[in-house]
């Protein structure tokens, strides 16, 4: 027999503070005990802060193009990537400081990446891209990084703004002039990278090769950007080494009172209260989340005294569609609700940078307008993928007994089920309610309580609406048939059914369930790079890319990368930009131009 532990009633909530404060403890410890043992004029190491470094493929756009970005969280005093936060988050505001987007981003090891797609709906103007953790909320002087973009909509006519002017004679006095940079110069240069040519025509290939210039490897997180130059206005950006010194300038330690946001520390948190109609006790209450599906996700917590309750969600799967519902024989009288987004206070940024038009921009405008056009036109062809999820089984997979239903002659109802192949199980009816049972002949499983009932990853409070259901449409039962202990629960056994299209959730309404779309961090994807190589159908596809290549997760394992890509139709000026951190917190920024013919 296997058994299993059975968990006590300690709450997820108590839990997990006791885990931040033990954390904050310990690096506090740290903290103190690194200040000590140097000397007055050394500068501690250790923080129980994080900061963010966040920087994008460019600082103009159009709408229609892509805003990508990429961001490291960071010990403000070392610069190695933090330990804390396992998500960010990541928000667009324009010059009123309204969000207009908001998403969440994964962060392995420190390191997050992700996109907008400028809307048409947007106006021409000036905005901001912030970022941040949730840990970092609790400390007024955290340092949430922002960068300031200009936004120009081609197809709107431009209302009066007092951050946009159109008296600009030359404009290459305001655009950022592209100049051969290298952050780490002299004795200092870690890395660098050339290519096999100095210009190239279009479609062709292009190799480019990362090499580190020490003599041991300087191995690290960068993104690789090469995209094209032209004479619209753009702001600068901070480098990884600007950056960190400005971060180190403007250290406060902090220890915070209390805590408003529980830090991510281990995965995605999904919080939330619960309310009741009658005045019910709100404390120790079991709360369901099932995102079903095939490779669905189940959490079951229990509430604490104020009926405030935490889930801790993996990356896969990255299923949005959610249900929730209060485990309990009076669950209509109780409401469920979730937490909304962190709350960013943009009250003190500041929108000063001017964005200077003129006519002699027209060109350029019109034609990264037209070439980001056809872009979209061809956006099927030309998408970008997902990171492939790993295959994720059923929690109880490796101790469950199948029944693959077609294998055996088919019944309708799920009493004939019953009777003929599912012979472990049996009912019930009690009070016009049917219930469901599962048969052991060791010990009697009803005293640890009825069974827990799923389909499709979705909890069943009551079995009795299975009773009408076509089970022709089941494609799967799995059954065990020892006492099983999930989250806080105990049950007798477990019963789940699998349908052959896992659409159960989407006809099964009741009150007492709480169906909503949560906001789940951005999947991961593997950006589109076309091939020219001979045979392609690519071929008589236009290809009119400004962004030559954007590859956020560079890492060199050795003295040399080897990077290669294809140049577009478009002619003219390529800007090729490496940044990152090393992992020893070392800045690291390089830039050099190539021509295409």
């Amino acid at each position: 027999m296997k058994h299993f532990p059975i968990y006590n009633n300690s709450y997820i909530l108590s839990r997990i503070k006791h885990l931040v404060l033990l954390m904050f403890l310990l690096i506090q410890s740290a903290f103190i005990y690194a200040q000590n043992s140097q000397n007055k004029n050394d500068i501690p190491t250790i923080s129980t802060q994080e900061t963010i470094f966040l920087h994008s493929n460019t600082t103009s756009f159009l709408t229609g193009e892509t805003l990508y970005f990429k961001l490291y969280c960071l010990n403000p005093l070392n610069n190695k990537t933090s330990q804390i936060s396992k998500i960010a988050y990541v928000e667009l505001i324009d010059s009123e400081k309204k969000s207009l987007q908001k998403n969440k981003i994964y962060l392995d090891n420190g390191i997050g990446t992700g996109e907008y797609f400028i809307p048409t709906t947007l106006k021409t103007g000036n905005y901001k891209v912030i970022a941040y953790t949730k840990w970092m909320l609790n400390n007024p002087n955290s340092q949430k990084h922002e960068i300031d973009i200009f936004i120009i909509n081609p197809f709107q006519t431009q209302e009066p703004n007092d951050n946009i002017t159109f008296d600009l004679v030359n404009p290459q006095n305001t655009a950022t002039a592209v100049q051969t940079i290298n952050s780490n110069t002299g004795n200092d240069k870690r890395i660098d990278f050339e290519f096999d040519k100095e210009s190239y025509y279009t479609r062709e290939k292009v190799n480019l090769k990362l090499k580190s210039l020490t003599e041991t490897i300087e191995k690290g997180n960068y993104s690789v950007s090469i995209r094209k130059t032209d004479q619209i206005p753009t702001l600068k950006q901070l480098t990884p080494a600007e950056f960190a010194k400005k971060s180190a300038e403007n250290y406060v330690n902090f220890t915070p009172g209390t805590i408003t946001y529980i830090p991510e520390v281990r995965s995605e948190l999904i919080t939330g209260y619960i309310t009741s109609n009658s005045n019910q006790n709100l404390g120790d209450k079991s709360i369901a989340l099932s995102l079903p599906g095939k490779e669905y996700v189940l959490k079951i917590v229990k509430t604490n005294a104020q009926g405030k309750f935490a889930f801790l969600l993996d990356q896969f799967p990255n299923f949005s569609n959610a249900i929730l519902q209060v485990i309990d024989e009076k669950r209509a009288d109780y409401t469920v609700n979730l937490d909304a987004f962190p709350k960013f206070d943009a009250s003190s940024l500041q929108f000063t940078s001017k964005l200077n038009l003129s006519p002699n921009l027209k060109n350029d405008i019109e034609e990264r307008s037209t070439a980001s056009q056809i872009q979209n036109a061809y956006y099927q062809i030309k998408k970008d993928s997902l990171v492939t999820e790993a295959v994720m089984n059923p929690f109880f997979s490796t101790i469950e007994k199948a029944y693959i239903l077609d294998d055996y002659t088919r019944f309708p109802t799920l009493k004939e089920n019953i009777v003929e192949v599912l012979v472990e199980l049996y009912y019930r009816r009690n009070n016009g309610k049917y219930e469901l049972h599962i048969r052991n002949d060791q010990k009697d499983l009803e005293m640890y309580g009825p069974p827990m009932v799923l389909v499709d990853g979705l909890l069943i409070q009551d079995p009795s609406d299975l009773f009408e259901y076509n089970m022709g449409n089941v494609n799967r039962v799995s059954l065990i048939s020892e006492p099983y202990v999930y989250g806080p629960n105990l049950y007798g056994g477990l019963i789940s059914f699998e349908t052959k299209n896992n659409e159960f959730s989407e006809n099964y309404a009741k009150k007492y369930l709480k169906t909503m779309e949560i906001q789940r961090p951005n999947p991961q994807k593997v950006y589109n790079n076309p091939d020219y190589a001979a045979g392609n159908k690519l071929q008589r596809i236009p290809d009119y890319r400004y962004q030559l290549l954007w590859k956020p997760d560079v890492k060199l394992q050795n003295k040399e990368v080897q990077l290669s890509f294809y140049t577009s139709d478009i002619k003219g000026n390529f800007e090729v930009v490496l940044e990152g951190f090393t992992e020893n917190g070392q800045p690291i920024y390089v830039s050099k131009n190539i021509t295409v013919k």
